[in-house]
């Protein structure tokens, strides 16, 4: 995994790049189109914007979008976030008041999960994910589905409408749903949503 590095502070950019050898560190401004080329945003699997001015992390993850990047994930702490998302095209939203960055990275985002928020003290995990057209779900009712032991599903959200789930309903490709997991359960939904939860 190639991971690059864009950090305003000279200093700190020297620092960052001692530390992480492997990795591309840039010093410059997250906003600049010239930076995110020479980045090459275009050829990433995600863009994670994680500064301390939410303005700028929503702002560059939309230009990251625009620039290509498929997946663009944004750190916001001092605003309403209730479907910002959505409403600004990112992808997943980071409130670090539900949500320790470390916990967020420790997903390789190769499926489409929207949020990632632990409860029960970190016993458990509500997962918001997209299912993909390759889920084994798909097609099939749920009555005739076995989810994992200690996996749960809350609700579907399809073409912006919330569908609370019964025995009859049926998954379909590009769904929203909304599970609660077990903390030691969340790897079962790797095959089962075809979203990947690999760590680093």
């Amino acid at each position: 995994m190639k991971i690059r590095v864009i950090e305003t502070n000279e200093a700190r950019a020297e620092i960052v790049s001692e530390r992480l050898q492997r990795a591309m560190v840039l010093n410059g401004s997250v906003l600049d189109d010239e930076i995110l080329r020479e980045a090459g945003i275009h050829q990433t699997d995600a863009f994670i914007a994680v500064t301390d001015d939410d303005k700028v992390n929503i702002l560059s993850s939309m230009m990251a979008k625009q620039q290509g990047s498929p997946q663009a994930m944004s750190l916001i702490s001092g605003l309403d976030i209730s479907s910002l998302g959505d409403r600004l095209g990112l992808d997943a939203i980071i409130d670090p008041r539900t949500v320790t960055i470390s916990s967020i990275l420790k997903h390789v985002r190769r499926g489409r999960i929207r949020g990632v928020h632990p409860v029960l003290g970190g016993a458990g995990e509500i997962v918001e994910a997209d299912v993909l057209e390759t889920s084994p779900m798909i097609g099939n009712k749920l009555r005739d589905t076995e989810l994992p032991e200690g996996v749960r599903l809350g609700a579907i959200v399809r073409k912006g409408k919330v569908i609370m789930p019964t025995g009859d309903t049926e998954i379909k490709a590009n769904d929203r749903v909304v599970l609660f997991a077990m903390a030691d359960k969340v790897q079962s939904l790797k095959d089962l949503f075809r979203v990947s939860l690999e760590y680093f």
